[in-house]
Parts: C-alpha cells; sequence; structure tokens
C-alpha cells in the first residue's frame, strides 16, 4: 500500500483529515513547524500549497497567505526543501502538493515531478489543469510514483463526471461551492446529493474541500458518504496576525485539529 491509500484504509473508524497549508506563510521555519504539529495532531494527510501570485481557486484567507510568503521570499524551490525537511524530521504522513498549473509548467513538468518525487511526496493537485490537457504531468507523474488528485465541482455533470474519476487517482476531491474556498458558516445545501452522485460513482475514497471549517461540517460530510475532508481557510485564519506569539498559534492550531479529527470519526 502506498501511505495515500493507507491514510483511507477501510479498516479504520475515522474519516481522513486533511489540512491545507501554505508553504512558506510566513516563511519556511514557521511552515515546518506547522506540518509538524498538525501531523503529531492527529491529521491523515497534508496538504502542501505552492504559493502563486493569481490564485484564481482561493479565497481572500488563501490569497492572503499566498502573498505573505512570495513577500517573504518563497521561490518553487523551497517547495521541495520544505517536504525532504519534514521526512527527515520524522513526519510520515502523506504530502499531496496543491499548485496552480503555471509553476510545474515553467520549471518543466518532468523535473517537477522528479524533484517532488525526491523530495517525499506523494500527489500533486493540479486545481486548474483541464483533464484534456493533463497527458503531460499523468506520464511524468506515473514515472514518479505521484498520484494526480482530480477535483470535482457542482457544476460537473455525470458524463464530465465519468470521465474525471476515470483518471482519477489516489482520491477524488469534491469541491463544495461553485466558488472559491474560505470560511462558511454551513455547508451548501446541495452538498449531500453532491456527495453521493460521487461516492456512488468512484472506487477511490471521496473527500470533501471548500468551506470545511467546523466539526459539525465535517461530520455532516462523513455523514453523507465522504472518506475525509480537506479545510484550508479556517486553519491559516488560526494564525494569521499573530506571528508575534507564534507558540500560541501553533498550540490553537493543535487543539482545533483534534477537534476536527474527532469529528471524523464514523458511525457504525
Amino acid at each position: 500500500m502506498t501511505r495515500l491509500s493507507e491514510a483511507f484504509d477501510g479498516s479504520r473508524r475515522s474519516a481522513a483529515f486533511i489540512p491545507y497549508v501554505c508553504a512558506g506563510d510566513p516563511d519556511r521555519d514557521f511552515t515546518m513547524k506547522l506540518m509538524k504539529a498538525l501531523g503529531d495532531a492527529g491529521s491523515d494527510i497534508i496538504e502542501l500549497g505552492m504559493p502563486f501570485s493569481d490564485p484564481v481557486a482561493d479565497g481572500p484567507v488563501i490569497q492572503e497567505a499566498m502573498n505573505r510568503s512570495l513577500t517573504g521570499g518563497f521561490r518553487p524551490a523551497h517547495l521541495f526543501d520544505l517536504i525532504s525537511g519534514a521526512r527527515r524530521g520524522g513526519l510520515s504522513k502523506p504530502i499531496v502538493v496543491m499548485t496552480y498549473f503555471n509553476p510545474v509548467l515553467r520549471m518543466g513538468v518532468e523535473k517537477f515531478c522528479e524533484r517532488l518525487e525526491a523530495s517525499g511526496a506523494d500527489g500533486i493537485l493540479p486545481v486548474d489543469l483541464p483533464i484534456e490537457e493533463s497527458g503531460e504531468l499523468e506520464d511524468s507523474a506515473a514515472r514518479h510514483n505521484l498520484d494526480v488528485i482530480r477535483l470535482i465541482a457542482p457544476s460537473t455533470d455525470d458524463g464530465r463526471m465519468d470521465r474525471i474519476l476515470s483518471k482519477a487517482q489516489g482520491f477524488v476531491y469534491v469541491v463544495s461551492v461553485a466558488g472559491t474556498t474560505g470560511m462558511r458558516d454551513k455547508l451548501p445545501g446541495s452538498t449531500g446529493d453532491l456527495l453521493q452522485r460521487v461516492v456512488a460513482k468512484s472506487k477511490l475514497p471521496v473527500v470533501l474541500g471548500f468551506g470545511v471549517s467546523s466539526p459539525e461540517h465535517v461530520r455532516d460530510a462523513v455523514s453523507f458518504g465522504a472518506s475525509g475532508v480537506v479545510e484550508g481557510s479556517k486553519l491559516v485564519s488560526l494564525y494569521a496576525g499573530t506571528m508575534s506569539q507564534r507558540a500560541d498559534a501553533i498550540e490553537r492550531i493543535r487543539t482545533h485539529v483534534r477537534a476536527m479529527k474527532a469529528a471524523c470519526s464514523k458511525s457504525d
């Protein structure tokens, strides 16, 4: 089994909790400590985001995180250093890199995948790359033992969903809203139907993201059949603006993650 498949082992009585981390926000030292804290607090997979200057799929909280990272001097090459450093530091949880495709293309698809594998990553989530244009990435990822994670949106019709699922690897990422990332008071009313549609068709674990920010959201997603949830904006908000008290910020995140992971428990 791969690290990703182990995270969704059917024998577990809990869905997977997947926190999103913006690499380099506000600096690499904090990212390294944050990744370790997330792993220690019970996270099952780490989604590590590559900062990008035009993050069209992300809302204000993550846009600001990316801006802080880029302003602080973060560059694509630093991503691989963070992953390899986390592995040397003992982080054994799977790491999936969420990225817009431009940084991958600029570095070269083959080189990017080669460096991801060498650093210890497990997968790549190209948030703005349609399946019709993903052949080169699929081939390179396969050569370097990386799963290519696919997104399904509320607007995805059954025919396109089938095409996406036919190419899916690792897990399937369901987007709860036709919009950007960000905290929400409650999940859209259509979330249950969407999750159940995808779960019925998918041979892979299905996770829910975009808007997940409370234990109640997690319990709702799990009740609809999700095998995991992704949370980003809420986590970023827990430390943004409090960098002068980093230890306190990390502890708040640990407490929050434990509560979110507890909500991932599956009922009999």
